[in-house]
This record gives C-alpha cells, sequence and structure tokens, in this order.
C-alpha cells in the first residue's frame, strides 16, 4: 500500500484482496532496512535485464539463499 491511505481505504483494500482469494500474511510497516533492501533488489532486477552479469549474479545468490530456507517466505510471514 503505498501513499497515506486513511484507516477505511486501508481495511476496504484488505476486504477486496480477501474477496478475491487473497491470503492475509504478517501486516506490518515496513522498516528502513526492509525499503533498503527491496531498493536494492528493484535495482538489481533491472540492471539484470539490461544485461549485467553482476546482477544477475546477485539475484541467482539471493534465490539459491531463499531456497536453502526451511520455511518458504510466505510461510515464515503467516499470520500467527
Amino acid at each position: 500500500m503505498s501513499g497515506n491511505w486513511t484507516r477505511e481505504e486501508q481495511e476496504a483494500s484488505i476486504q477486496a484482496f480477501l474477496a478475491n482469494g487473497g491470503e492475509v500474511i504478517r501486516l506490518r510497516e515496513a522498516t528502513k532496512k526492509d525499503q533498503m533492501k527491496a531498493s536494492r533488489r528493484a535495482y538489481h532486477e533491472e540492471k539484470a535485464l539490461c544485461g549485467s552479469e553482476r546482477s544477475k549474479k546477485i539475484l541467482e545468490q539471493e534465490k539459491n539463499k531463499e531456497a536453502s530456507f526451511i520455511f518458504s517466505r510466505t510461510e515464515r510471514n503467516k499470520a500467527r
């Protein structure tokens, strides 16, 4: 959810998502670290599309790291 949404707009958006078969996982504010990681990943994805071998290697390493975990990202973030 980007921008400044009112509480009612957030609730309506969440309800629409759930009504269309979505599943809620842990909802929380993105930390500064989360934002930086997402920014770097987007940067490398764009560079990889343009042919950067270094960015392709970084994305492959991240993919392999995620695959080595016992639980997937979705399972780790499921609401408890």
